[in-house]
C-alpha cells in the first residue's frame, strides 16, 4: 500500500511552516533543558524564565506563520469581503425594512388606527409588522380622506427616503376637503354666508337621514368654504367637511349637489366646471 503526502505539504509555504514549528519546538526543548541544568537558579526563577521563553517562542511562531501565509490570508480576506458585500447588497431592502421598523418603534411615529401619508400613499393604518405597514387606502386628492376600498402594503424602507405625515388621531377631527370650480358668471364671493349655510345644512340633513348618532358639540358636523380662483380665472371653492365619519365620498356628493343646486337656482346660473 503506497502512502503519499497531500499536495499542500509539498508547497514552499507548508514546508516553511513545518520547519518553523520544528525549530520552535527544538528551541523550547533546548531552553528548558538548559534552565533545568542550571543549579544556581531557584525554582521560582527557573519557572519565570521558562514561562518567558515559552511565550516568546509562541509569539515568534505566530508572527512567522502570519508572514509565511500572508498572501493566502490576504486572498482569503478579500474573498470574505466580497461575500460580505454580496450579502449586504442582496439583503439591502430587507435590512432597510428592519431598520425602518426600529425607527418607527423608537420614534413612535405612528400606530394602528392613525391616518398617515407616506410619499404618494395615504390611508388608515390597519396593521404593522417587522417589515411593512398595511393601510386602508384613501383618495389621493389633496385633503381627501375618502377610502378607495383598496388595501396597500408599504415597506418600512420608505421611511428613510420619504417623510411620514400623521393626521390627527381622532377621526372626528379630520376634515375631508374637495374643490368645486364655477364659471365667473355669478358673484359667488357675495354669497359666502348662504353657501356656508347650504353646505352645513346638507351635511346635517344627510346625517339625520342616515340615523347617525349625535356627536359632541366640540366635533359637531359643519362645513368651511374657502374662496379663490383657478389658474385660468374661474371661481374655485375649497370645501372642508368636519365632524363626519363614515363614507366621505357620499357626504362630498351630497354637499356638492346642494351647493351646485343653490348656485344654479340663481337668476343667472353658472356652469359647473370639472374639478381639475
Amino acid at each position: 500500500m503506497n502512502l503519499s503526502l497531500p499536495s499542500a505539504l509539498h508547497t514552499s509555504d507548508a514546508i516553511a511552516s513545518i520547519a518553523l514549528l520544528v525549530a520552535i519546538v527544538a528551541a523550547r526543548l533546548i531552553a528548558g533543558r538548559a534552565l533545568h541544568n542550571r543549579d544556581n537558579l531557584s525554582d521560582q526563577v527557573a519557572r519565570r524564565w521558562s514561562a518567558n521563553v515559552r511565550n516568546l517562542l509562541i509569539l515568534i511562531a505566530v508572527v512567522g506563520l502570519i508572514m509565511i501565509w500572508a498572501p493566502q490570508l490576504r486572498t482569503f480576506a478579500l474573498s470574505l469581503t466580497a461575500v460580505a458585500v454580496a450579502i449586504v447588497v442582496a439583503t439591502k431592502e430587507l435590512i432597510l425594512c428592519l431598520s425602518g421598523a426600529a425607527l418607527r418603534t423608537f420614534t413612535r411615529a405612528f400606530s394602528v388606527g392613525d391616518i398617515v401619508e407616506i410619499g404618494t400613499s395615504k390611508g388608515e393604518v390597519l396593521d404593522i409588522n417587522l417589515l411593512a405597514v398595511r393601510l386602508k387606502e384613501f383618495d389621493d386628492r389633496e385633503g381627501s380622506i375618502a377610502p378607495t376600498g383598496r388595501t396597500i402594503i408599504l415597506p418600512y424602507s420608505l421611511l428613510f427616503s420619504t417623510p411620514a405625515k400623521v393626521l390627527p388621531h381622532l377621526s372626528e377631527e379630520i376634515a375631508h376637503t374637495f374643490d368645486m370650480t364655477f364659471e365667473p358668471d355669478v358673484n359667488i364671493f357675495a354669497l359666502r354666508e348662504n353657501l356656508n349655510r347650504v353646505a352645513t345644512a346638507a351635511v346635517r340633513d344627510k346625517l339625520k337621514g342616515k340615523g347617525a348618532e349625535p356627536m359632541p358639540p366640540a366635533v359637531s358636523p359643519n362645513c368651511q368654504i374657502q374662496f379663490g380662483t383657478s389658474e385660468i380665472g374661474k371661481y374655485r371653492l375649497t370645501i372642508s367637511i368636519q365632524g363626519v365619519s363614515g363614507d366621505h365620498r357620499e357626504m362630498e356628493n351630497e354637499v356638492a349637489c346642494a351647493i351646485g343646486s343653490f348656485v344654479h337656482s340663481l337668476d343667472k346660473p353658472s356652469t359647473l366646471a370639472p374639478n381639475e
